[in-house]
């Protein structure tokens, strides 16, 4: 008696494209949208910058409660949508360039921290 591995199906359940990792994913990009709304409401706040994203500067418009709030919702939205397929191979892979994208606004805030922070401490720095 021969028994065979259906090879596609074990691929599709370890590594990037898996469903935990996807679940993961999922919820690093809504926490990680919830730091960007908090640090860009934080930088035009102290009025070291503006809100590049005009959907997003409209939302500004109605205050910081309207910025965040909006902000929440439509990730939420786009991040429930992905959930909903998935079972789909297009929802699990679309999730790495928004996660990638998401990781490199995190770092860019961060970066932005140390470099504000490296400019007020050390003498030098600033321009």
């Amino acid at each position: 008696m021969r028994t065979t591995i259906n090879t596609t199906r074990v691929r599709a359940d370890r590594g990037l494209l898996s469903l935990p990792s996807f679940e993961g994913g999922l919820r690093t990009v809504l926490v990680l949208n919830l730091f960007d709304a908090l640090a860009t409401l934080g930088w035009i706040e102290l009025g070291l910058a503006t809100e590049a994203n005009p959907v997003m500067a409209g939302a500004l418009e109605g205050g910081p409660a309207a910025f965040i709030l909006s902000k929440v919702a439509l990730v939420t939205l786009a991040v429930g949508l992905l959930y909903r397929f998935r079972k789909e191979p297009f929802a699990r892979a679309a999730l790495i360039p928004v996660g990638l994208l998401y990781a490199g606004v995190a770092g860019s805030h961060v970066g932005f921290a140390l470099h504000r922070g490296l400019l007020s401490v050390l003498p030098g720095f600033g321009p």
